[in-house]
């Protein structure tokens, strides 16, 4: 009942950002315009800004420091961006002649205690007089202790008084420095005999340990809200009770929450695996929108109207008639508000994902089509007829070429993956010797002259591990890679959601006959994958097994072959 009240006093927005729609820029304007309505109602009253992950709490935080607001970040520095350190909380601390002097005067008395402690156990002397002066150790080292967290709580409150925004993930919310300065007390505070106000829907305030007013976080902004489980969505609007405005911001189309206990690998067996935003943007009312002219933007809808995309459309369509009807993207998430133009992909890149996944909605500016050009030393490396397309699917058949479990020196280098312990990731060495492949082949072409940044992503952490191997022990590939400055990024399709690159390129790694494709099926996966490139997406995979494990990626594999971007590789 507590969370039902809180919600009927909260103003809650959701905005649905598609991919390449400038989800963290527009986290960064709501921010700004938070801080100008902070400043008019009260100096004690901050903006707190949360992301899911702390690259996601990173980037928010880089671009409210790019629009000129002071900024504190939360959170461990090995969590933390090296550039953002001198923003972070524990950097204010550090700065703080006090705060220092109580922690080292707190270090020192814990060391006196543990050498009287070990000297004890040795001595054979009194052991009543040695107890008692352990034991008056022991409290003066408690005391300092108490008193170094005090100092570091007066020093962190006025690091957050002269911060505009207050940067944190969504767990980092109820750090207990911030909780403190909000006048809240906490379980493990020293003084338990005051009341706990966090959680229990009371207003009650103590005084901050500066002792000056609380702070206030009336203002909330939630990014990556669909990534991340409703309770630890629940943090930061609870935890300082006093968020009257709330801000989320998120994909539904995009990576749901991780759930391990849900079986299904795709998102859809536990009810955690479906977030606060998806759920709440699903069954509140549409908002009243009240905007001063229509968006005038010139939209390229050639490769979005072509015939394979439609054809895609009424594939999936088909493939699903004995299910539930289909309901459209507006109408599945009614409550929220959708910025629906990408200014990333080319637009034969996003004319698909805009297709199936968001019902057309997804658009591109016809500027785009120039300001993104397919680079010619990719298309003289696997050549099409359509030029204009952006997308290559390169097919490694074979359907028997993934292994799982232990690790395997590979035939054609002198690689030990010692790194892939036995477990359930996948890996394809024929996927990675054909990447390899073509990466040498397009650096041989480069020569340095196209300065593009370049994602490697692939659903296996083993594949991952492969073809960094792969790259290291290639001689000809190092060689190549130094006498092209270009910045290479292999990772997980998991961890590059809300990233961005000029060439991605996408490894499938499942390839076996009975078209097992594991948690490729999950769809949304499937979307992060396709919607990082800006320029070229270039994706190598067994076209025979994807298309048989799942219809989504037949209706891809139909695609491609309709635009006639499908070039073959035979698995030897």
């Amino acid at each position: 009942m507590y969370f039902f009240r809180l919600y009927l006093n909260i103003r809650v927005v959701f905005f649905v950002l598609f991919p390449g729609t400038g989800k963290t820029v527009v986290g960064a304007s709501i921010g700004f315009g938070f801080v100008r309505q902070c400043r008019d109602v009260s100096p004690h009253t901050k903006v707190l800004a949360c992301a899911f992950s702390n690259a996601g709490a990173d980037n928010l935080a880089e671009q409210l420091i790019r629009l000129g607001l002071k900024v504190v970040r939360i959170g461990k520095p090995s969590g933390v961006s090296k550039s953002l350190w001198d923003y972070t909380l524990e950097a204010a601390i550090d700065k703080d002649p006090n705060a220092q002097k109580a922690l080292e005067y707190a270090s020192n008395m814990t060391s006196n205690l543990s050498r009287a402690a070990r000297k004890n156990k040795n001595s054979k002397g009194n052991s009543k007089t040695d107890s008692r002066i352990i034991q008056a150790r022991r409290d003066a080292a408690t005391l300092a202790v108490a008193a170094s967290i005090e100092a570091c709580n007066v020093a962190a409150t006025k690091a957050f008084r002269e911060a505009d925004v207050i940067v944190c993930t969504s767990v980092g919310a109820a750090d207990a420095r911030l909780l403190a300065a909000c006048g809240i007390q906490t379980k493990d505070e020293n003084d338990s005999t005051k009341p706990s106000s966090a959680g229990e829907g009371s207003d009650s305030r103590t005084l901050a340990p500066d002792g000056l007013p609380p702070i206030s976080l009336p203002f909330v902004i939630v990014d990556e809200a669909c990534q991340s489980v409703e309770p630890g969505n629940l943090i930061p609007i609870t935890a300082s009770n006093s968020c009257r405005s709330l801000v989320l911001l998120g994909d539904p189309c995009q990576l749901p929450p991780t759930v391990r206990g849900d079986a299904s690998g795709t998102g859809t067996a536990s009810p955690l695996s479906v977030s606060l935003m998806a759920r709440l943007a699903s069954a509140l009312p549409q908002p009243v929108i009240v905007t001063a002219q229509g968006d005038k933007t010139m939209k390229e809808e050639t490769y979005l109207n072509a015939k394979p995309t439609k054809q895609a459309v009424s594939f999936l369509r088909y493939k699903n008639r004995d299910e539930q009807p289909h309901i459209s993207y507006r109408k599945q998430f009614s409550g929220s508000l959708l910025l629906s133009v990408q200014y990333r992909m080319h637009p034969s890149i996003s004319a698909f994902p805009s297709a199936i996944f968001y019902d057309g909605l997804l658009s591109s500016p016809t500027f785009l089509s120039e300001l993104r050009l397919f680079p010619h030393e990719i298309n003289s490396v696997l050549p099409i007829e359509n030029t204009s397309i952006s997308v290559r699917f390169v097919n490694v058949g074979g359907r028997n070429n993934e292994r799982q479990g232990q690790s395997v020196s590979l035939p054609r280098t002198p690689v030990l993956l010692n790194d892939m312990s036995a477990n359930s990731s996948y890996r394809n060495e024929a996927e990675a010797h054909a990447v390899i492949s073509f990466l040498k082949s397009f650096l041989r072409n480069n020569k340095g002259t196209t300065p593009l940044s370049i994602g490697i992503v692939t659903p296996y952490t083993s594949q991952v591990a492969l073809l960094k191997s792969m790259m290291a022990h290639d001689s000809d590939f190092r060689s190549l890679a130094q006498s092209n400055p270009l910045a290479i990024e292999i990772n997980s399709v998991d961890a590059y959601q809300g990233k961005e690159r000029d060439l991605m390129i996408f490894s499938a790694v499942r390839s076996n006959r009975n078209g097992k494709i594991g948690f490729l099926k999950d769809w949304r996966r499937m979307n992060v994958a396709l919607t990082r490139a800006k320029s070229a997406l270039v994706v190598f995979g067994d076209m025979e097994t994807l298309k048989t494990g799942d219809k989504h990626w037949e209706a891809f594999g139909n695609w491609c072959e309709g635009v006639g971007c499908v070039k073959e590789i035979e698995s030897s």
